[in-house]
C-alpha cells in the first residue's frame, strides 16, 4: 500500500535535509504557495511520482532500463543557500 503524500513529503524533505542545508523558512513558503496552486503543487512533487510509480504503471515496469530526468529544477527540489550565502 502506497503512503500517504504527507508522510511522504516529511520524509523526501527529510532526506533532502541530509544532502543540502535548507532554508526553513522558504520551505515554508514553498508549502504555503503549493496549497495555493495546483500548478505549482504538481511540479512540486515529482519525488512523488518516482514513488508510485512502480504501482500505477504495473505493466511497464519491467521495460528495459533507461536514463531518464523527469521536470528537475529548483522549485521542484527545494531551496538552499550556497557557498557564497546566495538563495539557490
Amino acid at each position: 500500500m502506497l503512503m500517504k503524500i504527507h508522510r511522504a513529503t516529511r520524509l523526501y524533505e527529510a532526506w533532502l535535509a541530509k544532502q543540502i542545508q535548507l532554508v526553513p523558512s522558504d520551505l515554508a513558503r514553498k508549502h504555503k504557495r503549493i496549497k495555493r496552486d495546483a500548478f505549482l503543487y504538481i511540479r512540486s512533487i515529482f519525488y512523488r511520482w518516482v514513488q508510485v510509480w512502480p504501482d500505477v504503471c504495473r505493466d511497464v515496469v519491467t521495460a528495459p532500463l533507461l536514463l531518464a530526468i523527469g521536470d528537475a529544477h529548483v522549485e521542484n527540489f527545494g531551496t538552499w543557500r550556497d557557498s557564497e550565502d546566495r538563495l539557490v
